[in-house]
């Protein structure tokens, strides 16, 4: 019987074919989409009277949204 090992162009084939599924494959830049989850929006109550906090998660900046609703993360002055 014999061993695969002793036929190594085909063991050679075999590498190449794997490696170029892998390179060809690979993933691209994250850069160039949108960053779905980036923001968490929370919601306190305090009295009667409701907080909305909205948190970047990839910078770590919190901000309340009083009147800046509707406003790009940016823009939202906060507190």
């Amino acid at each position: 019987m014999k061993s695969m090992f002793e036929k190594p162009a085909l063991v050679l084939l075999g590498i190449a074919i794997v490696l170029a599924f892998l390179v060809l494959t690979g993933a691209d830049a994250i850069d160039d989409r949108p960053q779905v989850g980036r923001y968490r929006l929370t919601a306190v109550v305090r009295g009667n009277f409701p907080d909305l906090f909205i948190i970047d998660t990839a910078t770590g900046a919190v901000k309340w949204v009083g009147n800046d609703e509707g406003k790009p993360f940016d823009q939202i002055k906060g507190r």
